[in-house]
């Protein structure tokens, strides 16, 4: 679910996905022989009081495309409530719009569109995109918007090994984040959503948060087809919410229709008295490490 880019989605096998009929105990999202845990059986984190008992991805299911189910995205909210977020914890009407992938050839259009509206985002950026393209990464953080680990290279990193997850992909990305921008993320994304639970544990021991969704605009899926711009603006109006994070792209494909979408949602929510974060205001952490 961040999810494959439009010049890879060509290559992909498309497989197919397991009934959403079958005991969620048997989904296995993708991983190594590791199966998804129960909501039933998983045990979960306590809810302090004022907060939502719990946490959901609104936007529908987009079959075929090797996506996480949405039933093991919140089990694992539920089960590392505190480490892992589809939203923020409240209901105040205030929403986090997050961009991926970047930089790339369109943040600079995008981040003009945000300063217009005087809103500010997150951005869950690849260790590689920074090396070779600094100087946009900076813009990004020189005009007030916060920069999250997306992994080094986009894998699948429940495919991977810890050793992998953590030498090859976040902590070589925060390096790179560290070199070029003096900075250490506290927030990280998984490529496609993509981490299993023993994952998920040592992201927390480790100080980071992971921030997956509660909306997905499948911007991606959307820019193969006309009409993009309409289809992603759409999206966010029908399954807005309280405290919504709400995924889009910036970088790995055409992102001109995300642009032009972000320029026509954001006075709509205004209007409904949405208020603009970034994810480490909405959830109350720190943007990045000591």
């Amino acid at each position: 679910m961040s999810a494959r880019q439009p010049d890879e989605e060509s290559t992909m096998i498309r497989r197919t996905l397991l009934s959403a009929f079958l005991p969620l105990a048997l989904l296995a999202p993708f991983a190594h022989g590791e199966s998804a845990s129960a909501p039933a059986s998983a045990p979960v984190a306590a809810v302090p009081a004022g907060e939502k008992a719990v946490q959901k991805v609104r936007s529908a299911y987009l079959d075929g495309w090797d996506q996480v189910p949405l039933q093991v995205l919140e089990a694992q909210a539920a089960k590392y409530r505190g480490t892992y977020y589809l939203e923020g914890l409240h209901n105040t009407k205030r929403i986090a719009l997050t961009f991926d992938d970047g930089p790339s050839g369109y943040t600079r259009s995008l981040l003009k569109v945000l300063a217009k509206h005087e809103v500010k985002a997150t951005f869950f950026e690849l260790g590689e995109h920074v090396a070779s393209n600094p100087d946009d990464a900076r813009a990004v953080l020189a005009a007030g918007h916060t920069i999250a680990n997306h992994s080094y290279d986009h894998p699948y990193l429940n495919k991977l090994g810890n050793e992998q997850v953590w030498d090859k992909q976040l902590l070589r990305a925060e390096q790179v984040f560290k070199d070029k921008l003096g900075i250490r993320p506290a927030l990280m994304r998984p490529p496609y959503g993509a981490l299993t639970d023993e994952q998920v544990a040592a992201i927390g021991a480790r100080g980071y948060k992971a921030i997956l969704w509660s909306v997905d605009t499948q911007d991606w899926f959307h820019a193969l087809h006309l009409g993009a711009d309409e289809a992603i603006y759409r999206s966010v109006l029908s399954y807005v919410h309280p405290e919504a994070i709400v995924l889009m792209h910036d970088g790995g494909g055409k992102r001109s229709g995300t642009v032009e979408a972000v320029d026509r949602m954001i006075p709509e929510l205004k209007k409904q008295g949405y208020e603009f974060v970034t994810v480490d205001q909405l959830i109350g952490v720190k943007p990045y490490l000591d």
